[in-house]
């Protein structure tokens, strides 16, 4: 009772961490703030993410005193064809416009590409990982699939990440060039978010371990258990119940072989006539 218990426990908390991380690795994905550069002679703030860009146009109140009010964050689509080819324009008049070095950061490399598969590849797994975790009370082989799959999604997890701080940290990614100066770009939240997701699954991931040792170690208990119980009473063929009945036949072909009976003989003793039966013992 105590065993199926901390099963459940183990499960539950397991599945609770692998839901957080989910949460917490698609959150960072959709977030657009990867990479976040605040470029002050645009009065702009940049902000870079995986699939999608977007731009916070600064407004400053003249009044003194008085804080700068900002703007709401414009966006675009990094495979959005028509952006595409404004970026391409704007790189070719580069001599012209001095800002056209910042819209390098806008394009989709392969290092995004790279990046955004890992996500959705490990979420993918977490997610066949719940469904698996769900079902292992009813089926215990689940428990091994649901290891196996969390792993896998760990282990995704942990390569974006890597992937985009190597790639984050690289002198043409890192910094941007404006029109009078350079300014160097720093990890935005969401990378944050993802890596509080991957270090959910880690968590997620040794929960996972015991509990698969749990459902193991008690079907093997099991077993065990239904194997003695057939070696006691005999299984539904009746084999060792027809062993014990011939045991019990040979036993008692070897009494009839030690003991004879032989025929009566006539004896009289002391007036009173009688037949008296005589056994004689032989060997077997």
């Amino acid at each position: 009772m105590a065993s199926t218990v901390s099963q459940k426990v183990l499960l539950v908390l397991s599945i609770i961490f692998i839901v957080l991380g989910l949460a917490l690795t698609l959150g960072g994905a959709f977030s657009p703030a990867w990479q976040i550069v605040d470029i002050r002679e645009f009065r702009a703030e940049h902000q870079h993410g995986l699939w999608w860009d977007c731009v916070r146009a600064e407004k400053h109140v003249v009044a003194v005193g008085d804080f700068y009010d900002e703007t709401p964050l414009h966006c675009m689509q990094k495979f959005d064809r028509s952006a595409e080819l404004v970026i391409e324009d704007t790189l070719n008049n580069i001599d012209e416009d001095g800002a056209a070095g910042e819209s390098e950061h806008h394009r989709f490399w392969a290092w995004h590409k790279i990046v955004l598969f890992f996500i959705l590849f490990g979420a993918f797994s977490a997610f066949i990982s719940i469904c698996t975790g769900v079902c292992a009370p009813c089926f215990p082989p689940c428990a091994f699939v649901f290891s196996i799959s969390l792993f896998i999604a760990m282990i995704c997890s942990m390569i974006a990440d890597g992937v985009f701080f190597l790639a984050a940290n690289r002198v043409d990614n890192r910094f941007v060039q404006g029109m009078v100066g350079t300014y160097e770009q720093n990890i935005g939240y969401a990378f944050y978010i993802h890596l509080f997701g991957t270090l959910a699954w880690i968590l997620a991931f040794i929960c996972t371990l015991a509990t698969t040792y749990k459902f193991f170690s008690t079907s093997r208990r099991n077993d065990g258990d239904f194997y003695s119980n057939n070696d006691r009473f005999g299984d539904s063929r009746g084999v060792p119940i027809q062993r014990s009945l011939l045991s019990t036949n040979n036993k008692s072909n070897s009494f009839a072989n030690n003991f004879q009976y032989t025929q009566p003989s006539q004896s009289y003793q002391q007036g009173f006539g009688s037949q008296s039966y005589h056994f004689r013992e032989t060997s077997a």
